[in-house]
């Protein structure tokens, strides 16, 4: 396994950094942000995606005159092509994304720091343990190398297994048999559920099957078993869980390194006192930013979603829609209900700390779906950290207490890398990080802004893994 402190002296020599991206998921974003702090930049693509960053050049300085920007771009096939070339942004084409891992050593004297997202993982990552990242990628990434593969169910401390410990609030898991033609239950489940697995063909998709029952879960998955969605080994991998019946949010944190090293002065002390926890724990906290919120917009189920009851129900009798995720949109959540949020999130980051040092590094999202009911169901406590108690607790809207409903955040996803929905927020920032910053900020600006306060405090090594 490739080491942090590998990877902290390595960064520690590097003096003009260029941000190192795969081209997929929330690259324009990450990209957006290098240019923004003026930072060099590769793109790794394929042939089939490259489209998508020849016509969307963010290179060089702003300006209203767009084949300008060309200059500063240098399409290659090899990074040794770019050397000696006077270049800003450098967009390399590969057959395939692993490809990059013949030119890790080539790319060394660009000093490249990699900005992970979920295609970087799933592309790169070799197997379900993220494997080839963690014992063969070559160069420091801004976030947490070891925690990436946390997001794939099934292995042994999956996202699952940390929201356990830090006592969050996640949906619950339920057994079923595998069968020829689908599954069955031994005894009828009488709940919402949902199905979540790998598409047998397309390895890197996830089907969800939704269902109001354990039977009409089974009528469902024998209808995507004959259509081709599912098969006997994608099954015996999936989980079933209760549905949770709620809107869902994805909440965009960043994790600073730099900041919870640094002094909050009376807020540190205020934090500490309110809460009861130590004060390097209360910058910990004050550290973890909420930079914004967005949630997912998805094929076939919008589409289904807007036409009518009567012409829902014929279809559904035919198909079961698929839930593939096809565009974000902007959200805010009621100013009250961040409190609760807060405390899940926070809870995480000191359970990730405790459990695999040095923990959360930079850009990662909650993914949750917030219902409505009362908290004892779900184990909600109305503290940061477990062993602390202070009585009834205060929860929801109207700070209510003991058994009242509220609403609950029930961690359905965790990703500890740059999310996926943050290009809503390209170009105009985020919402919360906004307001905190005094000017736009978005999540790959938030990115980029660490990577250069590190630069100049010669801190690179803290924000590395």
């Amino acid at each position: 396994m490739i080491s942090r402190e590998e990877m902290q002296e390595l960064a520690s020599k590097y003096r003009e950094p260029t941000m190192l991206m795969l081209g997929s998921h929330s690259a324009l974003d990450a990209w957006y942000g290098a240019r923004s702090y003026r930072f060099k930049s590769i793109i790794y693509t394929t042939r089939e995606r490259a489209i998508i960053y020849l016509q969307n050049p963010v290179s060089g300085e702003p300006t209203e005159d767009l084949p300008s920007v060309a200059r500063g771009v240098a399409v290659v096939e090899d990074p040794r092509d770019l050397r000696g070339r006077g270049w800003h942004t450098g967009i390399l084409v590969l057959d395939k994304y692993s490809d990059l891992y013949k030119y890790l050593d080539d790319l060394v004297e660009f000093e490249p720091l990699q900005v992970p997202n979920r295609a970087f993982t799933v592309y790169m990552g070799g197997d379900e343990h993220c494997s080839r990242i963690e014992d063969e990628f070559s160069a420091p990434m801004v976030g947490s190398r070891r925690l990436l593969k946390m997001e794939n169910r099934g292995i042994e401390k999956d996202y699952y297994w940390f929201a356990e410990q830090a006592g969050i609030p996640y949906p619950k898991a339920y057994g079923f048999e595998v069968t020829r033609s689908g599954m069955s239950f031994k005894e009828k489940i009488d709940e919402p559920l949902v199905l979540k697995a790998h598409h047998p063909k397309r390895r890197f998709e996830r089907t969800f099957i939704f269902a109001a029952d354990s039977e009409d879960m089974e009528r469902k998955v024998e209808m995507e078993m004959k259509a081709g969605n599912l098969d006997e080994d994608s099954l015996r991998a999936a989980r079933l869980e209760q549905l949770v019946l709620g809107p869902h949010a994805n909440f965009n944190f960043f994790y600073s390194p730099l900041n919870a090293s640094e002094s909050w002065g009376g807020l540190e002390k205020a934090f500490s006192r309110l809460y009861r926890v130590s004060v390097e724990e209360a910058r910990m906290f004050l550290s973890n930013e909420l930079l914004s919120i967005d949630e997912r917009r998805e094929t076939i189920l919008d589409g289904l979603k807007r036409l009518p009851l009567d012409v829902q129900e014929k279809i559904m009798e035919r198909m079961v829609p698929s839930f593939e995720v096809t565009l974000h949109a902007l959200l805010s959540v009621r100013e009250s209900l961040l409190k609760d949020v807060l405390r899940v999130a926070d809870s995480f980051l000191l359970t990730i700390a405790e459990h695999e040092p040095p923990g959360m590094i930079g850009a990662w999202c909650l993914q949750t779906l917030i219902t409505w009911d009362k908290p004892s169901k779900w184990g909600l406590r109305p503290t940061i950290k477990m062993e602390y108690s202070q009585g009834p607790g205060h929860f929801g809207l109207y700070d209510a207490e003991g058994e009242a409903p509220m609403h609950i955040p029930v961690t359905q996803d965790l990703a500890l890398r740059h999310g996926g929905g943050t290009n809503v927020h390209m170009g105009l920032g985020a919402q919360y990080s906004n307001i905190k910053y005094g000017k736009p900020m978005s999540t790959g600006q938030r990115i980029a802004l660490e990577v250069k306060r590190a630069l100049e405090k010669g801190r690179l090594a803290d924000i590395v893994t």
